[in-house]
């Protein structure tokens, strides 16, 4: 009996972890200093995972984009200027306790896949004041981020598969295919015939009325 091997990737483990990430960022000359944070765009990247026994270490960084106004000229109150912005990396690395699933232990030669990578929550704090046309103004600015890490790993195994019931699953699948189209077939013959029949009794009963409606005519 002839035999083939599948290889399929099974899950071992999972796990996730919360990490905490702080950076400093200096504005410095010549771009001008921070009056007001407009917004903030921010995604983790993870850089390469390796799975060791029962964990998996990985290496990551924040990448973080703030968009800030500036202090350009005050008149009468007003504060005018343009649009800058910050963009900055903030690399972190780590380890991700995994908890197995269906098996005794992950092991080394796993394979991590990462599930999610995400800020969860994050503070800004602006410090190092400084006053521009009367304006207080920041050269500095603190990050604190709490980023989320989701792995899993998987494992590759070999299946042995007979060509018999590999044949007795196609079969059977092509048997069930092929009632599906009759029975779909069996479905539009019987409303094709649904139809004439009703578009026949429907002549039929007019022209029986149209009969009537003609001796009645004549007998008048």
């Amino acid at each position: 009996m002839k035999k083939k091997v599948i290889q399929v990737p099974i899950i071992v483990g999972k796990g996730s972890e919360q990490f905490f990430v702080e950076k400093e960022i200096k504005i410095s000359p010549p771009n001008p200093p921070i009056y007001k944070i407009e917004k903030i765009d921010k995604k983790v990247v993870i850089t390469d995972a390796h799975v060791i026994p029962g964990k998996v270490i990985f290496n990551a960084y924040i990448w973080k984009n703030v968009a800030y106004k500036t202090v350009e000229e005050v008149c009468d109150g007003v504060v005018s200027g343009p649009i800058y912005h910050a963009t900055f990396k903030i690399p972190f690395g780590g380890f991700v306790e995994m908890k197995p699933i269906g098996c005794d232990c992950v092991k080394e030669s796993d394979v991590a896949e990462l599930l999610e990578a995400c800020v969860e929550g994050e503070k800004d704090f602006l410090f190092d004041e400084a006053i521009c046309k009367g304006q207080k103004v920041y050269n500095c600015l603190l990050e604190k981020d709490v980023v989320k890490i989701t792995f899993k790993v998987i494992r590759y195994e070999h299946i042995p598969l007979c060509l018999e019931e590999e044949k007795k699953f196609c079969d059977d699948f092509d048997k069930k295919d092929d009632k599906c189209d009759k029975k779909d077939k069996k479905d539009k013959f019987d409303d094709g015939c649904k139809d004439d029949c009703y578009e026949k009794r429907y002549d039929c009963r007019g022209d029986y009325y149209a009969k009537c409606r003609g001796s009645y005519n004549q007998k008048w």
